[in-house]
């Protein structure tokens, strides 16, 4: 079970790599816009369209990578004045528990939003926005799970 469980959070890791991806296509598809716009007096028409999918993707993924490695916003003003046994459940409970409702919030209301991005596209691609809002439901499931294994499975 151990093994199954570290095989699956190494699976769950991806999120940063895709993440990463996703940040430097962005940078690659931006550049080059701006050597086909300034060199070459002809910009790319569909840049805008990959660039906001791209962005959207980055932005959610990464939040997701930052929850798995505790690394995301947090208040900790009233947790440095705790004893550290408290300052551990104030942690546990309070940090860890917020993200968690905050993306089971996310996860649902993002669920709720796929019907109704399957009939709109983007103008230029044609590409669907449930293509782009599918970055919310997972971004969201990934940050729960992540959030579970800190509150259930690590110390």
């Amino acid at each position: 079970m151990k093994t199954l469980l570290a095989w699956f959070d190494r699976v769950m890791r991806l999120d940063e790599v895709v993440a990463s991806l996703a940040l430097f296509a962005l940078f690659a598809v931006a550049i080059s816009n701006i050597f086909m716009r300034y060199l070459f007096d002809s910009p790319l028409a569909w840049t805008e369209e990959i660039l906001q999918m791209l962005m959207v993707w980055a932005t959610f993924l990464g939040a997701s990578a930052l929850v798995r490695r505790n690394e995301h916003v947090l208040i900790s003003l009233f947790s440095d004045k705790l004893p550290p046994k408290l300052a551990h459940w104030n942690d546990q409970i309070f940090n860890t528990g917020v993200v968690l409702i905050s993306a089971l919030i996310m996860l649902y209301w993002g669920a709720k939003l796929l019907p109704f991005s399957a009939y709109r596209s983007t103008p230029m691609l044609n590409i669907p926005f449930y293509w782009i809002h599918l970055a919310i439901p997972v971004s969201a499931g990934l940050m729960a799970y992540h959030s579970l294994v800190r509150l259930f499975v690590k110390p």
